[in-house]
C-alpha cells in the first residue's frame, strides 16, 4: 500500500534520505530494523535495538507544492503519533517541540528536516522515532527517562500493523494539514 524501502540496518534513516533525496518520492518511507547512528533533535543519540519485535525507525520524504503550513509540520506528526499510540489504549502528553511521553517519559520523537535549493524546496525528511517494543533493561540505554508501549501495557506490538496504523492515520488528514494548517490543534 505504501512505497517503503526497507533497511534491515542502516546508519540512520535520515542520512540516508537526505543523500538520496532526488530520487526519493512524494510520501516514499525509508524504514530499517536497526539504525547504527540514529540521532534526534539537536543530533542527540536515538537509541535502537531490534529485540522483542523491533520499534519504528522511519523517515518519510514529502514534496508538497503547498509549503504554508511547514513550520508547523512537526507538531502534525507529533498529533499523528499521539493519535496512533491512543489507539493502543496509551494517554499521550507532549514535550513541545516534538516529543511524545506517557507517564512522563518519552516514547517518540519526530523531527522534520527541510532542503531548500534557493527558495524551492527540494522536500521535507520527517524523522519518526516510536518505542513499541524496548524492555526495561534496553530503556536503561537512553539517557532520559523513556518507556515504550511494551514498557506500558506488557504486550508485544506488532512492527508492521503499528506503521500501517501510523500511516494511514498520518495520510488521511495530510491534504487538509497542507492546505488549512493545524487550525488551531495545539500540542500541551
Amino acid at each position: 500500500m505504501y512505497n517503503i524501502l526497507h533497511f534491515d540496518e542502516i546508519n540512520s534513516t535520515s542520512v540516508y534520505s537526505h543523500q538520496h533525496l532526488e530520487e526519493l518520492q512524494d510520501f516514499q518511507v525509508v524504514s530499517c530494523d536497526l539504525q547504527t547512528q540514529g540521532h534526534g533533535q539537536f543530533e542527540r543519540v536515538w537509541f535502537s535495538s531490534n529485540k522483542n519485535g523491533g520499534n519504528i525507525y522511519i523517515s518519510i520524504i514529502l514534496k508538497p507544492n503547498n509549503i504554508e503550513h511547514l513550520n508547523e509540520l512537526t507538531r502534525y506528526v507529533a498529533l499523528i503519533g499521539a493519535k496512533t499510540l491512543e489507539e493502543y489504549g496509551l494517554k499521550p502528553s507532549f514535550k513541545y517541540p516534538n516529543d511524545i511521553l506517557i507517564n512522563g517519559k518519552k516514547i517518540a520523537g519526530f523531527l522534520a528536516e527541510s532542503e531548500f535549493l534557493g527558495t524551492k524546496l527540494k522536500g521535507v525528511i520527517v524523522g519518526c522515532g516510536i518505542n513499541l517494543n524496548l524492555d526495561e533493561n534496553e530503556l536503561k540505554n537512553i539517557n532520559i527517562p523513556a518507556t515504550s508501549i511494551y514498557n506500558e501495557t506488557k504486550k508485544n506490538v506488532n512492527k508492521q500493523e503499528f506503521l500501517e496504523a501510523f500511516l494511514n492515520n498520518f495520510k488521511q488528514d495530510y491534504d487538509d494539514f497542507l492546505n488549512n494548517g493545524l487550525k488551531g490543534e495545539k500540542l500541551c
